[in-house]
């Protein structure tokens, strides 16, 4: 056999690796767009304006989720269908990033939504307690473990925890109950840049 087949077989057997490579988002090509998908959900994130993330969940049939997202960590506004919810911030929120392993943010809102009570108050509490590699498909990224707990004064409304990709500013996964008998863990499983 020649030279050339060698050379044309060894081309051939290395192409997929480094095209599945160059597929994965980094910090810089996740800025142009990319979907996150798991077997029921597809959720398509793109940059809306400075810091404000634009997330658009797909479920099977139904109709879109729109979000409106803080570096893709801290929710803004969601709408879905006739439901619509909005939280203002009181608390400067650029002061929250970059997230640092060990940090803690205790941030005030004030809810939008005209079910609620005028000028009720929450505070969404922001602990960075980990770090680790999430894989999406052959893609890697590390993430920061982000609980997030949810308050109306002193009672605890809502507890959870975010894995945060900060290169995508995302939350790749969601964990429930943590450290119950009945946590359950909710997370994407590929990723793949939007075309433009």
């Amino acid at each position: 056999m020649s030279k050339a087949f060698f050379i044309f077989a060894f081309a051939t057997l290395t192409l997929p690796s480094a095209s599945s490579a160059a597929q994965c988002p980094t910090a810089a090509s996740a800025k142009n767009g990319f979907s996150l998908l798991q077997e029921e959900v597809q959720s398509e994130f793109r940059p809306y304006h400075g810091p404000i993330v634009k997330i658009v969940n797909r479920f099977g049939t139904s109709q879109p989720q729109t979000v409106f997202s803080y570096r893709g960590l801290i929710d803004l506004s969601l709408i879905d269908g006739d439901v619509q919810r909005a939280n203002h911030p009181l608390s400067d929120l650029s002061g929250v990033f970059p997230l640092k392993k060990g940090s803690r943010h205790d941030l005030s809102f004030v809810s939008l939504n005209k079910d609620e009570n005028a000028g009720t108050e929450y505070t969404y509490r922001l602990e960075v307690v980990g770090q680790e590699t999430f894989e999406l498909g052959d893609c890697k990224y590390k993430v920061l473990r982000v609980k997030q707990t949810t308050m109306r004064g002193a009672e605890k409304l809502d507890v959870w925890t975010a894995l945060y990709s900060p290169d995508l500013a995302a939350t790749v996964a969601r964990i429930y109950d943590e450290g119950t008998a009945q946590e359950d863990t909710v997370a994407y499983e590929r990723i793949r840049l939007l075309q433009r």
